[in-house]
């Protein structure tokens, strides 16, 4: 009576558009009164569902973001790739995810990346003579690869979900993003030489040279926060701090953009981006409290068992899950609300939890780039006011690229597992 009552709150507010986090402490509450549980004891579950110190490198992180798209850093990036890379048919695509893979060290947001290096690279592709949807596209998928590799936001909120080590988790996602990087960039070469797209002369070696040196204090940063991650001289929180730090310094001191305005706008950028996650955070803990009451994570799990226990049936039926939950629903959302659902099931099969964050989360940003929520698909219609149809075709290509990697890292453990075993 009590669960279902709880279910049915929680649908009908979500349905009514609420705000998650409430539909979510509402039902929560319903089911508080129903059950007769001391309200005193919930409120101390969501403010325990606050207390975390790697929860400030989530913040942090997003403040290195801002303030690094301030001072100029995402052009550097972008002129280093281009004389890197440009050259190559479908050059600026190529540019495109080289620069999100070496930003997404920088920013751990899939949403930051397409606000600062993505769009860069979308207008300077549109203003090369490449097609709109298809410079559009190639910034959304590209912008996929930042929560894979480290540092990465989602990685930081499954591992306050699921207790797995952070560190193990960002060295995971290392060996993926650069997979995912490269095959895009093999589908970009093939779509343009087929269809003709521009491509640039080659850049002579001073001025790869040259761009390298401009853009070496930048390209440091990842080197620097994951070697310090990795020695052992900084925790995931103070290594975001450091990220903060050193981007501060980069822009107000070696390049001169960052000043109190500009800084005091950073971070009423992070308390926007920010809010919403800790506001799931508390809102999720006391939830979760639910399910684990009524027993929902070993149910689920003898359900599905029930219907087979081979091993490739239960990673299909998790990535079917989440893969469906990404289209309808906030990766945050998902990973706080259903982790912990079905993570015993993934214990079941024996499968590493390092493996099943990584497999996670990248479903959840496959998530991003599919409709109808698509959160980077609105971002990028909102550059030229795109209509969303004319994207979502032209994205079909990169989403098939990430489902046919998505089966790979499942069904493949040790590219996920090699490095973080080695390193650690």
């Amino acid at each position: 009576m009590e669960l279902g009552i709880f279910f049915a709150v929680f649908v009908v507010l979500f349905l009514l558009g609420l705000p998650i986090a409430f539909a979510m402490i509402t039902s929560t509450l319903a089911y508080a009164l129903m059950a007769d549980i001391d309200l005193g004891f919930l409120s101390t579950q969501m403010f325990a569902g606050l207390d975390s110190f790697v929860l400030l490198a989530i913040p942090l992180f997003i403040l290195a973001s801002e303030v690094m798209n301030t001072s100029s850093v995402a052009k550097r990036i972008f002129d280093f790739c281009d004389a890197m890379v440009g050259h190559v048919p479908g050059g600026l695509g190529h540019v495109n995810v080289a620069a999100n893979i070496i930003f997404s060290g920088m920013s751990g947001s899939a949403v930051a990346d397409v606000g600062g290096i993505g769009r860069i690279c979308y207008n300077a592709m549109v203003k090369a003579g490449y097609p709109s949807p298809f410079s559009a596209a190639v910034t959304a998928a590209a912008a996929v690869i930042g929560p894979i590799i480290p540092p990465s936001i989602p990685m930081v909120v499954f591992a306050m979900v699921s207790g797995v080590s952070v560190a193990r988790l960002f060295f995971a996602g290392a060996v993926p993003g650069l997979i995912i990087g490269l095959f895009m960039m093999v589908y970009i070469y093939v779509a343009a030489r087929r269809c003709g797209y521009p491509m640039a002369a080659r850049q002579g070696f001073a001025r790869m040279i040259t761009s390298f040196m401009h853009g070496f204090l930048p390209l440091m940063t990842p080197a620097i926060l994951l070697g310090g991650i990795w020695l052992g001289f900084v925790t995931i929180t103070e290594a975001a701090a450091l990220a903060v730090f050193y981007a501060a310094a980069l822009g107000g001191l070696a390049y001169r953009l960052l000043g109190p305005k500009e800084f005091y706008d950073c971070l009423k950028n992070v308390f926007v981006f920010s809010g919403p996650i800790l506001i799931l955070l508390p809102a999720a803990k006391v939830f979760g409290f639910v399910l684990t009451s009524e027993n929902i994570p070993t149910l689920f799990a003898d359900y599905v068992l029930a219907i087979s226990s081979n091993k490739l049936f239960v990673l299909l039926a998790i990535n079917v899950l989440f893969l469906f939950l990404g289209c309808i629903s906030d990766p945050t959302v998902n990973i706080m609300l259903f982790v912990p659902i079905v993570m015993p099931l993934a214990k079941t099969i024996g499968m590493d939890p390092v493996h099943f964050g990584v497999m996670v989360v990248f479903n959840c940003m496959i998530g991003l780039i599919t409709p109808p929520v698509g959160t980077l698909l609105f971002c990028l219609c909102g550059f030229e006011k795109m209509p969303l149809e004319v994207l979502v075709r032209a994205i079909w290509p990169f989403v098939i690229i990430l489902l046919a990697i998505l089966v790979l890292i499942a069904l493949f453990p040790a590219i996920v597992l090699t490095l973080p075993n080695y390193l650690f």
